[in-house]
């Protein structure tokens, strides 16, 4: 009968898991029926926090419990479980990863080192709005924790395609005479993501660092792409 319920009304929750609430909690959570989106966001910024944090395995619920300042039953009242906790986790942190192809424009419209130069900001300004899911996701990969193929894939893709934009953009460069024709269009692509990718891991790595990412950035475009020029 539970399952029933369960399945034919989203929102329906099992009388021993309202009673394992608080009174607060139970009370807050009848009257508005069930549903708080407030309460399970800052459940699963909590989360994602303490898994980039401490891995999946060494977290536990009631630690996600304490920090976000809830009961663990009002976990569950969410959430069926930690699994459940950490693959909703995983959604909202690969939302950002879905190809932001509009927000770079046409390119071909700006001339080559002006095009890479927006590459390069809009990069930048991509890692640095999603900080958080940056850091989630550098946490798993170096711990090698748990991580579903289709959010490595994502992430993957994302870079593949800044990077392919900035081959083809030295590329055209070359074709117009504007850049050097002897550099090679992949190496340097290559190259300049791999640098993005250090100055923005830095600023994870050294928040008290005097130099920060914007003013490292500046100097990328100074130093590799005017070294790109005839």
């Amino acid at each position: 009968m539970q399952a029933y319920f369960s399945a034919a009304l989203p929102g329906f929750r099992p009388a021993a898991r309202l009673l394992s609430l608080t009174c607060a909690e139970a009370a807050h959570y009848q009257g508005r029926g069930g549903l708080d989106m407030d309460t399970r966001r800052n459940i699963i910024n909590i989360a994602a926090h303490l898994f980039a944090r401490h891995g999946y395995e060494n977290t536990s619920l009631a630690q996600v419990a304490r920090k976000a300042e809830v009961s663990k039953a009002l976990i569950f009242w969410h959430f069926e479980n930690k699994e459940a906790l950490f693959d909703e986790v995983i959604e909202q942190t690969i939302a950002p990863y879905h190809i932001v192809g509009g927000a770079i424009g046409s390119l071909k419209n700006l001339a080559p080192a002006d095009a890479l130069e927006m590459i390069a900001e809009r990069y930048t300004e991509f890692v640095l709005e999603h900080i958080e899911s940056v850091r989630f996701f550098l946490s798993l990969f170096l711990r090698e924790e748990k991580m579903p193929d289709s959010f490595f894939a994502q992430v993957i893709e994302l870079y593949r395609q800044f990077r392919s934009l900035i081959g083809d953009t030295i590329q055209r460069g070359q074709d117009e005479g504007i850049f050097v024709k002897e550099i090679d269009a992949e190496i340097r692509a290559a190259l300049m993501m791999s640098t993005l990718n250090g100055i923005l891991v830095q600023g994870l790595t050294s928040q008290s660092s005097a130099v920060g990412s914007v003013e490292l950035v500046a100097a990328l475009k100074e130093a590799l792409i005017d070294s790109l020029k005839v």
